[in-house]
C-alpha cells in the first residue's frame, strides 16, 4: 500500500533539513584557530609575509577611504581587480560594529556620534601587506574591529618558491594576521583564526597600524 503522501513529503522535508545543516556545519568546520611555527614576534627583515603570486589580479584601488561613526556599525573594504578593467573577488574587510571606536590617537575617547576617516593602503602590491590609518586609532577591548584577509592572491604558493606543495598546506596552519605597531618595530602576531575554504585569515584589531598575513 502506497504511503500518505503527507507524510512522504514530511520525511523528505526532515531529509532536506538534515542535509542542508551537514553541509553548513562542513562549511564552518574547515575554520580553526592558527597555530604559532616559530616565535609569536619577529623582525621585519625576518618575518615571512605572504607574497602574491606572478599572474594574480592587482588590487582594484591601492587606497581605500572610509568614514566610521561611533555608534554605528561600518565597513570598509579592498577588492582585487577581476582582470578585465572590473571588480573581482574581496581582498580586505574591515569591520567596526557600533562599540569599537575606543579612543582618537591623541588619546581622547569618542563619544557617541563622533566620526573619523579611515584609510587602508596596500603598502606593497607584490605582498599581503597593508597600513591602516590614522596611527594610534584605538578600538574597544570587549567590541574590537574586526579584520578579515584573503590569501586566495598567492595562489597556493605560501612559501614562494613558485609552485604549491605539501609544505604549503603545512603552512597554512601557521598563517595569521602579524602587527606592526610602528615603522622599524617588530611585527606581533595576533590570535587569528583561518578558512581554508574562503582562504581567509580573521583576527581581532587593537589599534591601527600595519598589518600582514605571514608565518
Amino acid at each position: 500500500m502506497a504511503g500518505h503522501p503527507a507524510r512522504a513529503s514530511s520525511r523528505l522535508t526532515r531529509k532536506a533539513c538534515i542535509a542542508a545543516a551537514v553541509l553548513v556545519a562542513s562549511a564552518c568546520s574547515d575554520a580553526f584557530m592558527s597555530t604559532p611555527g616559530g616565535p609569536t614576534e619577529s623582525s621585519e627583515a625576518m618575518l615571512n609575509i605572504v607574497e602574491v603570486a606572478p599572474g594574480s589580479p592587482p588590487p582594484e584601488a591601492t587606497v581605500v577611504t572610509f568614514y566610521a561613526r561611533s555608534g554605528t556599525e561600518s565597513q570598509g573594504r579592498v577588492f582585487l581587480g577581476d582582470g578585465h578593467g572590473g571588480r573581482g573577488a574581496e581582498y580586505l574587510r574591515l569591520t567596526l560594529d557600533r562599540n569599537s571606536l575606543a579612543a582618537h590617537p591623541d588619546g581622547s575617547p569618542f563619544a557617541d556620534g563622533d566620526s573619523i576617516q579611515i584609510t587602508i593602503r596596500v603598502m606593497d602590491p607584490s605582498k599581503i601587506l597593508f597600513q591602516m590609518e590614522p596611527a594610534g586609532l584605538r578600538f574597544s577591548d570587549t567590541s574590537p574591529a574586526e579584520l578579515r584577509i584573503s590569501y586566495a592572491p598567492a595562489d597556493g604558493d605560501l612559501d614562494h618558491n613558485g609552485r604549491k606543495e605539501e609544505v604549503d598546506d603545512s603552512l597554512e596552519n601557521h598563517l595569521a594576521i602579524w602587527r606592526q605597531a610602528g615603522t622599524g618595530t617588530a611585527y606581533i602576531r595576533l590570535p587569528s583564526t583561518v578558512s581554508r575554504s574562503g582562504r581567509t585569515v580573521r583576527a581581532d584589531l587593537p589599534g591601527f597600524s600595519r598589518y600582514a598575513i605571514a608565518y
